[in-house]
């Protein structure tokens, strides 16, 4: 169950971070092949939740406005071009990131379907 931890963002992103870089570890080989179609699903959901968390940031930045939600910028920025607000850097950059994440998680789930005509083993075979 999903619960509202706008409190928590940074430690829940931190979370998600470690989280990631264990399953970049773990997932060099699939022990039990049959579990890559289960992971293939899961992984779509989550690239779908971060599509979707890039957006939610990304009318985020869009809204702040200068002066309420920050003070300024600090002149390291593209000149001319704003980093925050309706036509900032950020914005369309989230936007960017949202678009990239749905389309991954399309391909994921296409992938997902693919996987899913496979007879696979429970356990690996060994090869002689």
């Amino acid at each position: 169950m999903s619960v509202n931890e706008e409190g928590r963002q940074t430690e829940i992103a931190d979370e998600l971070a470690e989280v990631a870089r264990t399953l970049v570890h773990s997932t060099r080989t699939v022990p039990h092949p049959s579990d890559s179609y289960e992971l293939l699903a899961s992984l779509r959901s989550a690239q779908e939740s971060l599509a979707q968390v890039y957006s939610q940031l990304a009318a985020w930045h869009g809204a702040a406005v200068d002066g309420t939600h920050y003070n300024g910028e600090d002149g390291h920025g593209i000149p001319g071009l704003p980093a925050a607000g309706t036509y900032g850097q950020a914005t369309a950059l989230l936007n960017m990131a949202a678009d990239s994440a749905t389309k991954t998680a399309d391909l994921v789930g296409k992938a997902h379907s693919a996987n899913g005509v496979v007879r696979w083993f429970d356990d690996v075979k060994e090869t002689v």
